[in-house]
């Protein structure tokens, strides 16, 4: 056993078995990513067909996004019950397969041209996306050593900016090439991704693996993953034991602002490169993803860092960095400055998720790793919730569609949001840097 800590942190000293997870995992949430994202990419195309105004487009997306947060902690909650480790990944198959299902029948015209109907399966698809984060989250976490969390976390969470990015690229390739008439058939994707997916990685997913992992990380001198007995039931009241951890709310309430931040940048600018720079419809939704590129470098560069110097520093620069690059939309007045300041943006857009993710994982209580992530998860959505709801409200304020007004009003708010979700974790309880020692903090007065 080593005692350098450096080694003990080597990427080389982790088993094939947490790579194959990370990648099928990886693959999962990009499926995830694209079908969250993609009505936001098509978000013009759908008011254009629809004739909708600012408002009832923010409405419309706002019930969408806000089905993410309905089944996060309790279907968080099923998960744990269900079974850690291999279960969780068994637990995932029907999940992730239904959730595709229903995006995929959502792409058919007699739906998606019915808007009440196509509204429907959107909240459907969500419910099952939003009950699917933690789970993955969750999921990827027990197939690593605890010092390679943030590693883990951050590679699993590149699949989000690419999930983006390609929800971006098929929307603008599907307008040019069918018509904006046929937008829904970027919708067909995902399902036939996911069935062998899930299929697979249901077959891999085995108690033989588990063990034979844990054995590994033990013997190269890391730490594994504290997995619930499952001849033990689980205690009661681990909800409100997991919210009396006062790093895990206050970092709910930091992911609830920064997620409106990142919705609301996913909700403005397609509108405001169609109607303010004047692109097309096509190029719109290609354009409003570039930060997705400079995501993905990001999404291993903080949380690998994090794994280093702390979670808790590490949030507070990513947020500083957010609300500076965000207010920069002000000057956005080209499509040169756009691509610009989304690069900017996307050094820590995609970032700071598996960063709030690994910090409730390591303050989590025991058996409650899940649940904890799923407190994470629900403050995002309802921040995602949030988000189109509000910009919706500004653009209008501001004189609506076609006026720069509005859209530079959001940027601004959007600033001061990622800001207060700064300050928030100004009082949360610094971990341990590299020590990666689950430690216990006194219950919130």
């Amino acid at each position: 056993m080593s005692s350098n800590p450096s080694s003990r942190l080597s990427l080389k000293s982790v088993h094939k078995y947490s790579w194959v997870s990370l990648l099928v995992c990886w693959l999962i949430w990009i499926l995830n990513a694209y079908d969250r994202e993609i009505i936001l990419r098509l978000g013009p195309t759908i008011s254009e067909t629809f004739n909708l105004s600012a408002e009832a487009w923010g409405g419309i997306a706002s019930v969408v996004m806000l089905a993410l947060a309905v089944m996060a902690i309790p279907g968080s909650a099923m998960s744990d019950k269900y079974g850690s480790g291999w279960k969780r990944a068994r637990f995932q198959v029907p999940l992730v397969i239904g959730y595709a299902a229903l995006s995929f029948i959502s792409g058919f015209k007699f739906i998606s041209h019915n808007i009440a109907a196509f509204v429907a399966l959107r909240v459907g698809v969500n419910l099952g996306a939003g009950w699917a984060e933690p789970v993955g989250v969750s999921n990827t976490a027990e197939w690593w050593p605890k010092e390679r969390r943030g590693f883990a976390l951050g590679a699993h969470h590149t699949g989000y900016p690419i999930g983006s990015l390609l929800s971006g690229l098929l929307a603008a390739v599907v307008i040019s090439v069918f018509g904006p008439e046929n937008w829904s058939y970027a919708l067909f994707l995902a399902l036939f991704i996911a069935i062998p997916l899930m299929l697979f990685w249901g077959k891999y997913s085995t108690p033989d693996k588990i063990e034979t992992l844990y054995a590994d990380i033990k013997a190269k001198g890391l730490t594994p993953p504290e997995l619930a007995d499952p001849q033990v039931a689980r205690p009661k009241g681990l909800l409100k034991k997991t919210l009396r951890v006062r790093s895990i709310p206050l970092t709910a309430g930091t992911t609830m602002f920064t997620q409106i931040v990142y919705m609301g940048i996913n909700t403005v600018l397609p509108a405001y490169l169609f109607n303010v720079v004047g692109l097309s419809l096509a190029e719109s939704a290609g354009l409003s993803v570039v930060f997705a590129v400079t995501g993905i470098l990001g999404q291993i560069i903080w949380p690998t860092l994090s794994d280093i110097i702390g979670r808790k520093i590490t949030i507070v620069i990513c947020g500083v960095w957010m609300a500076a690059s965000v207010a920069t939309f002000y000057f956005a007045t080209t499509s040169l400055l756009v691509v610009i300041i989304q690069l900017a943006f996307g050094l820590v857009a995609n970032a700071v998720w598996p960063i709030y993710y690994a910090a409730a994982s390591d303050a989590a209580p025991e058996g409650a790793t899940s649940t904890a992530n799923g407190i994470v998860t629900t403050a995002m959505f309802i921040g995602g919730g949030i988000a189109p709801v509000l910009m919706g409200q500004l653009i209008a304020l501001g004189g609506g569609w076609e006026e720069r007004a509005g859209y530079v009003l959001c940027f601004l708010v959007m600033a001061g949001l990622a800001l207060l979700g700064v300050v928030l974790q100004l009082f949360a309880r610094s971990d341990s840097g590299t020590s990666h020692q689950k430690t216990q903090e006194p219950a919130a007065p």
